[in-house]
């Protein structure tokens, strides 16, 4: 009986100090990708199981009562499945030095032991209670709390129910993309990769597949093309975290072209749709009417997009508009809208010699009270409801191709901010536990100076918005995606790692 007691209090003593470490390592459900690892992406690790997207990862001590684990009979005709906190215990308990055993051998097994419980410890993938999943049938509300797209799901993906987009926009001039696309896909100002990225191109490459696939081998591994759409040259491409496939609708497009009749359809609109769990998302690239004068041809342009975009077709929408911005929560417009700086080219060009880029926020724009689309969108004209972020950029058209100098031909081009980025939330929606920030909100606007290949930068922005649970009737994508890009990207990023090495890791023989 004595020696049995000791044993115990050995068994409590080693408990103790395994569940309360000085140090608790992060560990996490989905990980969070940081921008320039994802040039070769790592995996980021919270503290619950769950998934952890702030930038500040709380570590709380585990606790246990050590009084309740009594040793019980094995059933070897039970499966049982450990909680992390089963093992940790299990391994505690193990870990008591075996007096049959020489030091050094206890010594062995100890770090044997330990080992296993830190890639335990260190597993991506969430255990899953099976009382939980009995559990299937209960309704919070009207929402089945343990639904696929239910808020006890959104919550372990989402915990703060945030999710990050990313939105680029590049007219393309039909040229082939430069080789090195990170300034844009990847940019150094911001941490983390987002978990959507959605590219919009006007007057694109002609090799569309070659332009996916060029995007997939920039992000890597961790995103996979959801969805591309395309009407002659405009192309909209939206890549997504791999890990949210199963989490969201099937995908829905439109498109416009407003020059009906022309054999090259160069102007006009493609869109695309779904739902991410309860939330639903509308994203638009544009190529409108050019030439510096013709402004009330461009609004038209907005309009007829706008009511002719049919969207969304399978998808519910309640109290559904004939205006397509009023039938999703949020809706992003990009492109080369081709609005013009209302004022001389000289001065404009003085104006940017004496200019600093980026320019400070908290100071107004020196011409964009000169700006078409600025005018447009005061006046209400077009883009009801749509709002943009603070213009710190230099004007994106028109530059010489392969230089940073604007337009030195025979055109003379003013200087102009003609590739824009516009946002747009539903008016009156509501998102629960978010009253004091607004549902949508841009993080950085920015556009890419160091890409020459065309006479237009390309601009983008990152964006946060607040997610709401959803319901499993929907139609969902359940993880279809286009896997031939996804599969050409490996292979280049492989291709790639193989040249660095100075060697390939096929051996053929001639």
């Amino acid at each position: 009986m004595e020696q049995s007691s000791n044993v115990k209090f050995k068994q409590k003593k080693s408990l103790s100090k395994f569940l309360l470490p000085n140090k608790i390592p992060n560990k996490v459900g989905v990980a969070v990708i940081r921008s320039q690892s994802a040039r070769e992406p790592r995996l980021d690790h919270g503290d619950d199981g769950h998934c952890k997207r702030s930038m500040t990862f709380s570590k709380r001590p585990l606790s246990l009562n050590v009084s309740n684990m009594s040793p019980k009979k094995e059933n070897k005709n039970f499966l049982q499945i450990h909680s992390p906190l089963d093992r940790c215990a299990s391994v505690s308990e193990n870990n008591v030095a075996d007096a049959s055993l020489s030091p050094d051998e206890n010594l062995l097994m100890e770090k044997s032991i330990s080992h296993e419980s830190v890639m335990r410890e260190a597993q991506v993938l969430y255990l899953i209670p099976t009382a939980q999943a009995r559990q299937r049938n209960f309704l919070q509300g009207k929402i089945g709390a343990n639904s696929l797209l239910g808020p006890r799901e959104l919550d372990r993906v989402f915990p703060n129910r945030e999710v990050t987009i990313f939105v680029g926009t590049w007219n393309m001039n039909g040229h082939t993309p430069p080789k090195e696309l990170n300034d844009f896909v990847l940019p150094i100002g911001i941490e983390h990769v987002p978990d959507i990225l959605v590219f919009g191109t006007q007057e694109s490459c002609s090799e569309r597949f070659e332009w996916e696939a060029c995007l997939q081998e920039t992000l890597g591994p961790s995103h996979i093309l959801y969805h591309s759409i395309s009407l002659g040259t405009l192309h909209l491409a939206v890549f997504l975290r791999r890990d949210l496939i199963w989490y969201i609708s099937i995908a829905e497009e439109a498109s416009l072209s407003v020059r009906p009749g022309t054999a090259f359809r160069t102007k006009g609109a493609v869109a695309c749709s779904f739902l991410l769990f309860g939330t639903s998302f509308l994203f638009v690239t544009a190529h409108l009417t050019a030439h510096q004068e013709k402004v009330k041809e461009r609004v038209s342009d907005v309009k007829k997009i706008v009511n002719s975009l049919d969207l969304p077709k399978v998808l519910p929408c309640k109290n559904r508009s004939k205006d397509v911005t009023q039938n999703f929560d949020y809706v992003f417009w990009s492109g080369d809208l081709n609005f013009r700086l209302a004022t001389p080219r000289s001065k404009v060009l003085e104006w940017l010699s004496k200019t600093s880029f980026p320019l400070p926020e908290h100071l107004p724009h020196g011409y964009l009270h000169h700006d078409q689309l600025c005018s447009v969108l005061a006046d209400g004209a077009a883009f009801k409801g749509f709002t943009e972020a603070k213009i710190t950029f230099p004007p994106t058209y028109k530059y010489d191709p392969g230089t940073q100098n604007f337009d030195s031909s025979s055109k003379q081009r003013t200087p102009a901010y003609t590739d824009r980025i516009l946002y747009k939330q539903r008016a009156g929606r509501r998102f629960s536990g978010q009253a004091e920030t607004p549902p949508l909100q841009c993080l950085v606007y920015d556009s890419v100076s160091s890409i020459t290949t065309s006479d237009h930068k390309p601009v983008w922005g990152v964006f946060k918005a607040h997610l709401r649970p959803g319901l499993d009737t929907i139609p969902l994508a359940a993880g279809l995606f286009h896997r031939d890009v996804y599969l050409e990207g490996l292979k280049r990023r492989a291709s790639t790692l193989n040249d660095s090495k100075g060697a390939s890791a096929v051996c053929s023989l001639q």
